[in-house]
C-alpha cells in the first residue's frame, strides 16, 4: 500500500521545503478491476492536492485499494468513454476548474507535473484543452519508436470550456474545441494486465472501431488533411486514409516495424508490431461482416455477438495468440518489491537497476544496425564456405576493416561490423562469435578457433541505467586463440601468445605465453620451432 497521497485540502504556501510543485490540477482516474494498477497510478499522483476516481463496477480490489489511498472514489456504469469522461465533469466537485483525466494503467512523471505548473501559471484564457503525448511501455521498456511516439489525447483541460464526444473506441475532444500541445509525456502501461487482456479489450475496440469507420464514409474527409502542418490533424487523416487501402493488416504491421522503425527496438517492438496486426486484422474481418449485413439490410453493430463468435474474431486474426501472449506474460511479469527489494545505493536509497529509455545507441547506429540483421548478416551466411573475398566484401561493405587474404567463415557471428578490424592473414572459425560493441582488433596471421568468443562490451553495474561499456578487444599478430574460449572486455591479448581451448580470459595476456584455465593462468613460453 502506497503512502498517504496528501490529497486532504492544503494550501501551497504551507507544503515544506524541497516538497513537489503542485499545480492547480484535479485529476480523475477511470477504473474497472484495476486492483494490479490503481496503487502505483495513485502514487504518481502524489503532488495533486485533488484526486477522484471514477470506477464502473469493479469486482476486485480496485474500489477499497482507491479508498485506503485517500482518493475520493465515485461509481456510474460505463457506456462509453466519453460519455464516462462528460459525466465526471457534470457530477464530481473538482477543486481545481483544470482537470486531468488519467486512465489506472498510466502514470504521471515529473517532467509533465512540471510543465503543467509552467502552462497554467497564466491561467490560459484562449485554450480549452492539451493534447498530452504517452510513452507506451511493453516488456520493461519504452517503444519510442513502435509505439508512433508522439501520439497524442486531450487529457488536461478546463472543465467549464471541455466537452468529449465519442469516437472510435475512445474519445476525442468537441469539434469547437481549442487545444495546444504539451511537451512532456504520461507513461502508459498498456500490458500491465497481460496481453490475454489487452487481446479482450481489443476484440471489443476493434467493433467500435470498425463501427466508427462505417458510419463515418463520406463524412468530408480531405486528402488535403495528409499534408497538415498540424501533426494531430495529419496523424488522424493518416490513420482514416489507410482504412480506404487494402490490406491494411500488413500495412500496419510493416508500417510500425520499418516506417517507425520498431524493428529497432528488438523482441518487444517485433511483438507489438504482431499484435497491432492483429487488431488491424480483426477490424478489417467485422468491417467486411458490417458491410454485408447493411447491403442485406440487417443490423450492422454486433449487438448479439457472442462469446465464441468474438474469440473466433481473434483467432482468425493470427494463428499463433497463445504462444505469443505467453512469451508477452513472461516477459512483462514484475517480480513484487516485497519478494524481491531493490538493492541499496551509497545512501542506502532503494533504487531500481535499469531504466528502461535510456539507449547508448544513436538512431544511425540502429539503422545500420538493422540492416546488417536483415540484409547483411544473411547474405554473410548462405555463400559457400570456401567465398571468403565474397565475404571480406560484406563486411566491408558495413564499414568494417578486412585485410587481404582473411579467412572468415560463414557461420562466424560478427555483430557490429564497423566495429571490426581483422588484419592480413587472420582467420576466424565456424560459429566463433565476435561481439564487437566496442572495438575490435585481429591482429596478423591471428587464429580465432571455432566457436571461440570475443565478448567487447558489458555493463556497469554500479550504475542504475545499467550503462553498456564498450570496452576495446586486442588479438595481437601470430595469437592462437583456441576452440570454445572466451575473452572477455578490454582484454588485450600479446603477439605470439595461445589461449588454450575452453579457456576463459579476464585480464591482459603477455607476448609469447600459453595460458589456459579458468580463469586463464600463464603455464609456459611459447617457443616455436
Amino acid at each position: 500500500m502506497p503512502s498517504e497521497l496528501g490529497i486532504q485540502e492544503q494550501k501551497a504556501d504551507a507544503a515544506p521545503p524541497g516538497a513537489v510543485t503542485r499545480p492547480p490540477v484535479s485529476v480523475v482516474i477511470l477504473t474497472l478491476n484495476e486492483a494490479v494498477n490503481i496503487e502505483a497510478c495513485l502514487a504518481s499522483c502524489g503532488w495533486a492536492d485533488d484526486v477522484h476516481v471514477v470506477d464502473s463496477g469493479s469486482t476486485d480490489d480496485t474500489v477499497a485499494l482507491a479508498e485506503g489511498a485517500g482518493a475520493k472514489v465515485y461509481h456510474h456504469p460505463f457506456t462509453s468513454f466519453g460519455e464516462q469522461r462528460n459525466w465526471a465533469i457534470d457530477h464530481i466537485d473538482a477543486r481545481h476548474d483544470w482537470v486531468f483525466h488519467l486512465d489506472a494503467d498510466e502514470r504521471f512523471t515529473p517532467e509533465l507535473v512540471e510543465e503543467m505548473t509552467a502552462v497554467l501559471a497564466s491561467d490560459p484564457q484562449d485554450v480549452d484543452g492539451y493534447h498530452v503525448p504517452q510513452k507506451l511501455m511493453m516488456m520493461g521498456k519504452w517503444l519510442r519508436r513502435a509505439g508512433g511516439y508522439p501520439t497524442y489525447q486531450v487529457r488536461l483541460f478546463n472543465k467549464q470550456r471541455m466537452r468529449f464526444i465519442d469516437h472510435g473506441h475512445g474519445q476525442r475532444e468537441s469539434p469547437d474545441s481549442r487545444t495546444a500541445v504539451l511537451k512532456q509525456p504520461y507513461l502508459h502501461f498498456a500490458f500491465s494486465k497481460g496481453v490475454y487482456e489487452w487481446l479482450q479489450k481489443h476484440n471489443r475496440y476493434s467493433t467500435l472501431e470498425a463501427l466508427q469507420v462505417l458510419e463515418s464514409q463520406g463524412s468530408g474527409w480531405s486528402f488535403g488533411a495528409l499534408f497538415s502542418l498540424d501533426r494531430i490533424r495529419r496523424w488522424r487523416a493518416w490513420k482514416e486514409f489507410l482504412y480506404r487501402v487494402p490490406g491494411r493488416p500488413m500495412i500496419r504491421t510493416l508500417g510500425v516495424l520499418l516506417v517507425h522503425g520498431g524493428i529497432l527496438e528488438g523482441r518487444a517492438g517485433w511483438t507489438y508490431a504482431r499484435l497491432i496486426g492483429m487488431y488491424e486484422q480483426m477490424i478489417t474481418i467485422k468491417l467486411r461482416l458490417m458491410r454485408g449485413a447493411r447491403k442485406r439490410g440487417e443490423n450492422p453493430r454486433f449487438e448479439h455477438e457472442q462469446r465464441p463468435e468474438t474469440e473466433n474474431a481473434v483467432f482468425a486474426a493470427g494463428g499463433t495468440v497463445d504462444r505469443l501472449a505467453e512469451r508477452v506474460d513472461r516477459a512483462s511479469a514484475m517480480p513484487s518489491r516485497d519478494d524481491h527489494p531493490e538493492p541499496p545505493n551509497a545512501t542506502g536509497e532503494h533504487v531500481p537497476q535499469m531504466q528502461p529509455e535510456t539507449s547508448p545507441w544513436s538512431f544511425r547506429e540502429k539503422f545500420f544496425r538493422a540492416l546488417w540483421m536483415t540484409i547483411g548478416r544473411p547474405a554473410f551466411h548462405i555463400t559457400f564456405h570456401n567465398w571468403y573475398p565474397l565475404r571480406a566484401a560484406i563486411l566491408r561493405l558495413f564499414g568494417a576493416k578486412i585485410g587481404k587474404r582473411t579467412a572468415i567463415r560463414p557461420s562466424a557471428r560478427i555483430e557490429v561490423p564497423w566495429m571490426l578490424e581483422v588484419d592480413d592473414d587472420a582467420s576466424i572459425g565456424d560459429f566463433a562469435i565476435v561481439y564487437c560493441l566496442g572495438p575490435t582488433y585481429i591482429g596478423k596471421r591471428a587464429i580465432i578457433s571455432q566457436y571461440a568468443h570475443l565478448c567487447a562490451g558489458t555493463h556497469d553495474y554500479t550504475d542504475h541505467t545499467f550503462k553498456l561499456i564498450r570496452s576495446p578487444i586486442t588479438i595481437g599478430a601470430d595469437v592462437w586463440i583456441g576452440t570454445d574460449t572466451f575473452i572477455g572486455p578490454g582484454v588485450t591479448v600479446g603477439e605470439m601468445t595461445v589461449v588454450g581451448a575452453r579457456s576463459s580470459l579476464y585480464k591482459d595476456a603477455e607476448p609469447g605465453k600459453v595460458y589456459v584455465g579458468n580463469p586463464a593462468r600463464a603455464i609456459k613460453d611459447r617457443v616455436l620451432r
